[in-house]
Protein backbone atom coordinates (compact mmCIF):
# COMPACT_ATOMS: atom_id res chain seq x y z
CA UNK A 1 0.00 0.00 0.00
CA UNK A 2 1.27 3.52 -1.11
CA UNK A 3 2.03 5.85 1.75
CA UNK A 4 -0.56 8.08 0.19
CA UNK A 5 -3.49 5.15 0.63
CA UNK A 6 -2.26 4.90 4.64
CA UNK A 7 -2.19 8.34 5.20
CA UNK A 8 -5.74 8.35 3.45
CA UNK A 9 -6.97 6.05 5.60
CA UNK A 10 -5.17 6.93 8.79
CA UNK A 11 -7.51 10.34 8.65
CA UNK A 12 -10.48 8.29 7.73
CA UNK A 13 -9.74 6.37 10.97
CA UNK A 14 -8.74 9.57 12.88
CA UNK A 15 -12.03 11.27 11.87
CA UNK A 16 -14.41 7.95 12.57
CA UNK A 17 -12.57 8.69 16.11
CA UNK A 18 -12.90 12.12 16.63
CA UNK A 19 -16.89 11.53 15.58
CA UNK A 20 -17.12 8.63 17.95
CA UNK A 21 -15.63 10.75 20.76
CA UNK A 22 -17.96 13.72 19.96
CA UNK A 23 -21.10 11.22 19.92
CA UNK A 24 -19.92 9.48 22.99
CA UNK A 25 -19.73 12.89 24.96
CA UNK A 26 -22.97 14.24 23.81
CA UNK A 27 -24.23 10.79 25.17
CA UNK A 28 -22.65 11.39 28.14
CA UNK A 29 -23.43 14.80 28.39
CA UNK A 30 -27.11 14.16 27.96
CA UNK A 31 -27.02 10.93 31.00
CA UNK A 32 -25.48 13.35 33.00
CA UNK A 33 -27.82 16.23 32.60
CA UNK A 34 -30.64 13.62 33.14
CA UNK A 35 -28.82 11.73 36.21
CA UNK A 36 -28.62 15.96 37.68
CA UNK A 37 -32.32 16.18 36.62
CA UNK A 38 -33.25 13.26 38.49
CA UNK A 39 -30.88 13.74 41.49
CA UNK A 40 -32.44 17.07 41.94
CA UNK A 41 -35.72 15.70 41.24
CA UNK A 42 -35.51 13.29 43.78
CA UNK A 43 -33.76 15.77 46.46
CA UNK A 44 -36.88 17.62 45.51
CA UNK A 45 -39.18 14.76 46.52
CA UNK A 46 -37.04 13.82 49.50
CA UNK A 47 -37.48 17.20 51.23
CA UNK A 48 -41.09 17.63 50.21
CA UNK A 49 -41.81 14.17 51.86
CA UNK A 50 -39.63 15.24 55.01
CA UNK A 51 -42.09 18.67 55.25
CA UNK A 52 -44.94 15.99 54.35
CA UNK A 53 -43.56 13.53 57.12
CA UNK A 54 -42.95 16.45 59.58
CA UNK A 55 -45.69 17.93 59.37
CA UNK A 56 -47.95 14.83 60.07
CA UNK A 57 -45.73 14.10 62.50
CA UNK A 58 -46.84 17.71 64.43
CA UNK A 59 -50.49 17.06 63.68
CA UNK A 60 -50.27 13.54 65.66
CA UNK A 61 -48.58 14.95 68.07
CA UNK A 62 -51.47 17.64 68.31
CA UNK A 63 -54.23 14.93 68.41
CA UNK A 64 -52.29 12.77 70.67
CA UNK A 65 -51.52 16.71 73.45
CA UNK A 66 -55.30 17.17 72.67
CA UNK A 67 -56.37 13.44 73.35
CA UNK A 68 -53.82 13.62 76.89
CA UNK A 69 -56.08 16.62 77.83
CA UNK A 70 -59.14 14.86 76.84
CA UNK A 71 -58.54 11.94 79.15
CA UNK A 72 -56.99 14.06 81.64
CA UNK A 73 -60.39 16.19 81.79
CA UNK A 74 -62.68 13.27 81.79
CA UNK A 75 -59.91 11.61 85.01
CA UNK A 76 -60.91 14.59 86.81
CA UNK A 77 -64.82 14.62 85.92
CA UNK A 78 -64.61 11.05 86.68
CA UNK A 79 -62.22 11.78 89.81
CA UNK A 80 -64.88 14.97 91.03
CA UNK A 81 -68.12 12.75 90.22
CA UNK A 82 -66.58 10.34 92.91
CA UNK A 83 -65.75 12.79 94.97
CA UNK A 84 -69.37 14.62 94.73
CA UNK A 85 -70.83 11.26 95.08
CA UNK A 86 -69.18 10.46 98.21
CA UNK A 87 -69.74 13.71 99.98
CA UNK A 88 -73.71 13.33 98.50
CA UNK A 89 -73.43 9.70 100.63
CA UNK A 90 -71.76 10.49 103.72
CA UNK A 91 -73.03 14.11 103.88
CA UNK A 92 -74.42 14.63 107.59
CA UNK A 93 -76.82 16.71 105.68
CA UNK A 94 -79.51 15.58 104.20
CA UNK A 95 -79.65 16.83 100.33
CA UNK A 96 -82.59 16.43 97.87
CA UNK A 97 -82.39 16.49 94.57
CA UNK A 98 -85.50 17.28 92.42
CA UNK A 99 -85.99 16.73 88.66
CA UNK A 100 -87.41 19.75 86.19
CA UNK A 101 -91.09 18.79 87.57
CA UNK A 102 -89.60 19.48 90.65
CA UNK A 103 -90.62 15.33 91.50
CA UNK A 104 -87.64 14.00 93.98
CA UNK A 105 -84.99 11.95 91.81
CA UNK A 106 -82.64 11.02 94.88
CA UNK A 107 -81.93 11.70 98.53
CA UNK A 108 -78.84 10.35 100.27
CA UNK A 109 -78.98 8.24 103.77
CA UNK A 110 -79.08 11.68 105.76
CA UNK A 111 -82.04 12.72 104.46
CA UNK A 112 -83.35 8.77 105.98
CA UNK A 113 -81.70 9.39 108.84
CA UNK A 114 -83.13 12.74 109.64
CA UNK A 115 -87.08 12.28 108.10
CA UNK A 116 -87.28 8.73 108.63
CA UNK A 117 -88.62 8.54 104.89
CA UNK A 118 -86.62 6.09 102.87
CA UNK A 119 -85.73 6.48 98.97
CA UNK A 120 -88.63 4.31 97.68
CA UNK A 121 -90.82 6.35 99.47
CA UNK A 122 -90.55 9.74 98.38
CA UNK A 123 -88.92 9.01 94.71
CA UNK A 124 -90.94 10.77 92.46
CA UNK A 125 -92.74 12.73 95.08
CA UNK A 126 -92.67 16.43 95.42
CA UNK A 127 -90.93 17.55 98.12
CA UNK A 128 -93.80 19.38 99.94
CA UNK A 129 -94.59 16.05 101.33
CA UNK A 130 -92.49 17.38 104.31
CA UNK A 131 -94.70 20.54 104.77
CA UNK A 132 -95.73 21.40 108.29
CA UNK A 133 -98.49 23.26 107.96
CA UNK A 134 -96.75 26.29 110.29
CA UNK A 135 -95.90 28.35 106.97
CA UNK A 136 -98.86 30.12 105.08
CA UNK A 137 -98.88 30.17 100.84
CA UNK A 138 -97.11 33.88 101.17
CA UNK A 139 -94.05 32.12 103.10
CA UNK A 140 -93.76 29.51 100.20
CA UNK A 141 -94.58 31.95 97.60
CA UNK A 142 -91.75 34.35 98.62
CA UNK A 143 -88.89 31.50 98.62
CA UNK A 144 -89.96 30.68 94.90
CA UNK A 145 -89.40 33.92 93.79
CA UNK A 146 -86.27 34.53 95.47
CA UNK A 147 -85.09 31.15 94.61
CA UNK A 148 -86.60 32.28 90.59
CA UNK A 149 -84.75 35.55 90.90
CA UNK A 150 -81.63 34.23 92.51
CA UNK A 151 -81.08 31.16 91.43
CA UNK A 152 -80.89 29.90 95.63
CA UNK A 153 -83.01 30.28 98.42
CA UNK A 154 -81.61 30.00 102.28
CA UNK A 155 -83.41 30.25 105.39
CA UNK A 156 -85.15 28.56 108.37
CA UNK A 157 -88.14 26.34 107.78
CA UNK A 158 -90.25 23.84 109.79
CA UNK A 159 -91.40 20.37 108.16
CA UNK A 160 -93.16 17.46 109.47
CA UNK A 161 -90.94 14.36 109.78
CA UNK A 162 -92.22 10.59 109.22
CA UNK A 163 -92.99 10.40 112.50
CA UNK A 164 -94.98 13.39 113.08
CA UNK A 165 -92.73 14.71 114.63
CA UNK A 166 -92.39 18.76 113.52
CA UNK A 167 -88.88 20.50 113.18
CA UNK A 168 -86.98 23.38 112.41
CA UNK A 169 -84.39 23.10 109.30
CA UNK A 170 -82.08 25.24 108.09
CA UNK A 171 -82.70 25.09 104.45
CA UNK A 172 -80.81 25.62 101.14
CA UNK A 173 -82.03 25.58 97.81
CA UNK A 174 -79.90 25.96 94.50
CA UNK A 175 -80.94 25.90 91.32
CA UNK A 176 -79.11 23.63 88.62
CA UNK A 177 -79.53 24.19 84.22
CA UNK A 178 -78.03 21.37 82.58
CA UNK A 179 -76.38 21.95 79.11
CA UNK A 180 -80.08 22.73 77.35
CA UNK A 181 -80.90 24.93 80.28
CA UNK A 182 -83.44 22.43 82.27
CA UNK A 183 -83.64 23.40 85.80
CA UNK A 184 -83.22 20.74 88.70
CA UNK A 185 -83.29 21.38 92.47
CA UNK A 186 -80.68 20.66 95.05
CA UNK A 187 -82.04 20.90 98.70
CA UNK A 188 -79.59 20.52 101.60
CA UNK A 189 -80.75 20.81 105.06
CA UNK A 190 -80.41 19.74 108.66
CA UNK A 191 -82.62 19.68 111.75
CA UNK A 192 -81.37 22.77 114.08
CA UNK A 193 -84.66 22.13 116.56
CA UNK A 194 -82.14 21.49 119.51
CA UNK A 195 -80.24 24.79 118.64
CA UNK A 196 -83.31 26.67 118.75
CA UNK A 197 -84.65 25.04 121.44
CA UNK A 198 -81.32 26.30 123.75
CA UNK A 199 -82.09 29.39 122.19
CA UNK A 200 -85.09 29.55 123.42
CA UNK A 201 -83.81 28.46 126.50
CA UNK A 202 -81.50 31.13 126.76
CA UNK A 203 -83.76 33.79 126.00
CA UNK A 204 -86.62 32.11 128.39
CA UNK A 205 -83.54 32.39 131.41
CA UNK A 206 -82.65 36.22 130.06
CA UNK A 207 -86.37 37.25 130.55
CA UNK A 208 -87.65 35.48 133.07
CA UNK A 209 -87.16 34.86 136.87
CA UNK A 210 -85.55 31.78 137.58
CA UNK A 211 -87.15 30.66 140.64
CA UNK A 212 -91.28 31.53 139.70
CA UNK A 213 -90.22 31.09 135.87
CA UNK A 214 -92.41 34.31 135.61
CA UNK A 215 -91.31 37.55 133.40
CA UNK A 216 -88.94 39.11 134.91
CA UNK A 217 -88.68 42.97 135.14
CA UNK A 218 -86.72 43.84 131.92
CA UNK A 219 -89.29 41.79 130.18
CA UNK A 220 -92.07 43.22 132.48
CA UNK A 221 -91.33 46.60 130.97
CA UNK A 222 -91.23 45.59 127.42
CA UNK A 223 -94.77 44.37 127.81
CA UNK A 224 -95.97 47.19 129.85
CA UNK A 225 -94.48 49.64 127.15
CA UNK A 226 -96.45 47.24 124.29
CA UNK A 227 -99.42 47.65 126.41
CA UNK A 228 -99.64 51.23 126.30
CA UNK A 229 -98.75 51.08 122.60
CA UNK A 230 -101.74 48.87 121.45
CA UNK A 231 -103.88 50.63 124.37
CA UNK A 232 -103.00 54.13 122.63
CA UNK A 233 -103.18 52.31 118.95
CA UNK A 234 -106.57 50.64 119.48
CA UNK A 235 -108.40 53.13 122.31
CA UNK A 236 -108.35 50.65 125.21
CA UNK A 237 -107.78 51.08 129.07
CA UNK A 238 -106.03 48.50 130.73
CA UNK A 239 -104.67 48.30 134.47
CA UNK A 240 -101.38 48.06 136.26
CA UNK A 241 -101.32 46.52 139.71
CA UNK A 242 -98.29 46.08 142.14
CA UNK A 243 -98.06 43.37 144.51
CA UNK A 244 -96.01 42.79 147.77
CA UNK A 245 -96.19 40.23 150.41
CA UNK A 246 -96.60 41.15 154.00
CA UNK A 247 -94.77 39.14 156.56
CA UNK A 248 -92.54 37.38 154.21
CA UNK A 249 -89.14 38.30 156.15
CA UNK A 250 -90.84 36.25 158.87
CA UNK A 251 -91.34 33.37 156.53
CA UNK A 252 -87.32 33.22 155.42
CA UNK A 253 -86.07 34.21 159.17
CA UNK A 254 -88.52 31.17 161.39
CA UNK A 255 -88.91 28.37 158.36
CA UNK A 256 -85.70 29.42 156.36
CA UNK A 257 -85.05 30.18 152.58
CA UNK A 258 -85.82 26.94 150.73
CA UNK A 259 -89.45 27.45 152.72
CA UNK A 260 -89.06 30.72 151.42
CA UNK A 261 -88.76 30.01 148.02
CA UNK A 262 -91.17 27.33 148.13
CA UNK A 263 -93.50 30.24 149.14
CA UNK A 264 -92.56 32.49 146.15
CA UNK A 265 -93.48 30.01 143.88
CA UNK A 266 -96.86 29.17 145.62
CA UNK A 267 -97.59 32.55 145.49
CA UNK A 268 -96.77 33.10 141.78
CA UNK A 269 -99.45 30.56 140.98
CA UNK A 270 -101.52 32.10 143.08
CA UNK A 271 -101.76 35.44 141.30
CA UNK A 272 -101.70 33.99 137.72
CA UNK A 273 -104.94 31.64 138.72
CA UNK A 274 -106.25 34.88 139.06
CA UNK A 275 -105.79 36.80 134.96
CA UNK A 276 -106.41 35.55 131.83
CA UNK A 277 -103.45 33.92 129.27
CA UNK A 278 -103.65 37.27 127.77
CA UNK A 279 -102.70 39.06 130.87
CA UNK A 280 -99.02 39.57 132.41
CA UNK A 281 -98.18 38.41 135.80
CA UNK A 282 -94.12 39.50 136.75
CA UNK A 283 -91.99 39.06 139.36
CA UNK A 284 -89.95 42.09 139.93
CA UNK A 285 -87.59 41.20 142.39
CA UNK A 286 -87.93 39.82 146.23
CA UNK A 287 -91.40 39.47 147.13
CA UNK A 288 -92.79 42.42 144.64
CA UNK A 289 -94.96 41.12 141.92
CA UNK A 290 -97.10 42.68 139.15
CA UNK A 291 -99.51 42.05 136.84
CA UNK A 292 -100.95 44.02 133.97
CA UNK A 293 -104.64 43.27 132.90
CA UNK A 294 -105.13 44.33 129.47
CA UNK A 295 -108.33 45.02 127.15
CA UNK A 296 -110.58 45.75 130.46
CA UNK A 297 -114.10 46.60 129.50
CA UNK A 298 -114.82 48.26 132.86
CA UNK A 299 -112.09 49.50 135.91
CA UNK A 300 -114.25 47.16 137.99
CA UNK A 301 -112.07 44.30 136.51
CA UNK A 302 -109.32 45.69 138.06
CA UNK A 303 -110.52 45.72 141.28
CA UNK A 304 -112.11 42.10 141.37
CA UNK A 305 -108.71 40.85 140.51
CA UNK A 306 -107.27 42.96 142.90
CA UNK A 307 -109.51 41.53 145.52
CA UNK A 308 -108.76 38.14 144.51
CA UNK A 309 -105.43 38.48 144.58
CA UNK A 310 -105.66 39.50 148.05
CA UNK A 311 -107.76 36.74 149.26
CA UNK A 312 -105.80 34.13 147.57
CA UNK A 313 -102.22 35.24 149.22
CA UNK A 314 -104.13 35.50 152.41
CA UNK A 315 -104.49 31.76 152.65
CA UNK A 316 -102.09 29.44 154.90
CA UNK A 317 -99.00 28.14 152.87
CA UNK A 318 -98.62 24.55 153.58
CA UNK A 319 -94.31 24.23 152.82
CA UNK A 320 -91.98 21.50 153.29
CA UNK A 321 -90.86 23.29 156.69
CA UNK A 322 -94.31 24.01 158.01
CA UNK A 323 -97.21 25.93 157.22
CA UNK A 324 -96.71 30.02 157.04
CA UNK A 325 -99.03 32.79 156.60
CA UNK A 326 -98.65 36.20 154.98
CA UNK A 327 -101.12 38.71 153.25
CA UNK A 328 -100.35 40.95 150.09
CA UNK A 329 -100.93 44.72 149.33
CA UNK A 330 -102.45 45.87 146.41
CA UNK A 331 -101.63 48.70 144.42
CA UNK A 332 -103.99 49.92 141.01
CA UNK A 333 -102.79 52.39 138.72
CA UNK A 334 -105.36 52.80 135.99
CA UNK A 335 -104.45 53.79 132.02
CA UNK A 336 -104.96 56.25 130.54
CA UNK A 337 -106.49 58.03 133.70
CA UNK A 338 -103.70 57.59 135.85
CA UNK A 339 -101.01 57.95 133.15
CA UNK A 340 -100.51 57.57 129.98
CA UNK A 341 -96.44 56.51 130.50
CA UNK A 342 -94.95 53.62 132.10
CA UNK A 343 -93.11 55.68 134.59
CA UNK A 344 -96.57 57.22 135.20
CA UNK A 345 -98.06 54.63 135.78
CA UNK A 346 -95.24 53.04 137.99
CA UNK A 347 -95.55 55.48 140.04
CA UNK A 348 -98.92 55.61 141.02
CA UNK A 349 -99.18 52.36 141.14
CA UNK A 350 -96.14 52.72 143.90
CA UNK A 351 -98.25 55.22 145.25
CA UNK A 352 -101.56 52.92 145.82
CA UNK A 353 -99.19 50.38 147.13
CA UNK A 354 -98.00 52.63 149.45
CA UNK A 355 -101.40 53.08 150.66
CA UNK A 356 -102.67 49.97 151.04
CA UNK A 357 -99.65 49.01 153.27
CA UNK A 358 -100.37 52.20 155.52
CA UNK A 359 -104.45 50.98 155.32
CA UNK A 360 -103.37 48.47 157.83
CA UNK A 361 -101.95 45.37 154.94
CA UNK A 362 -103.95 42.52 153.49
CA UNK A 363 -105.56 45.02 151.04
CA UNK A 364 -105.88 46.61 147.66
CA UNK A 365 -105.84 50.46 147.12
CA UNK A 366 -106.50 52.34 143.23
CA UNK A 367 -104.31 55.31 142.39
CA UNK A 368 -106.24 58.62 143.92
CA UNK A 369 -104.31 62.24 142.71
CA UNK A 370 -103.85 64.79 145.56
CA UNK A 371 -106.46 67.39 146.22
CA UNK A 372 -105.93 71.48 146.45
CA UNK A 373 -104.34 70.68 149.82
CA UNK A 374 -101.73 68.15 149.34
CA UNK A 375 -104.11 65.12 150.35
CA UNK A 376 -105.06 61.66 148.77
CA UNK A 377 -108.73 61.61 148.39
CA UNK A 378 -110.79 59.55 149.56
CA UNK A 379 -112.25 57.78 146.95
CA UNK A 380 -110.11 53.84 148.33
CA UNK A 381 -111.77 50.56 148.59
Amino acid sequence: MSDIAVCEWYWVVLAAALVLAAVMGAFWRVQLSRTQREHRSLVDMTARLEETVAERTREVEERNATLQREIEERQRQEDALRVADTVFESAAEAIIVTDADNNIVRVNPAFTAITGFTPVEVMGRNPRLLKSGRHGPEFYREMWADLNRLGHWEGEIWNRYKNGDIRAEWLSIAKIRDGEGVAQHLAMFHDITRRKEAEELLRFKAHHDALTELPNRELFKDRLQATINQARRYHRNFALLLIDLDRFKDVNDSLGHTAGDQLLVEAAQRLTSCVRETDTVARLGGDEFAIILSEMTTDDEAEQVAQRAVELLNEPYHLDAGTAHISGCVGIALYPVHGRESDQLLRNADSALYAAKEGGRNTYRIYAPLNRNGKTQANLI
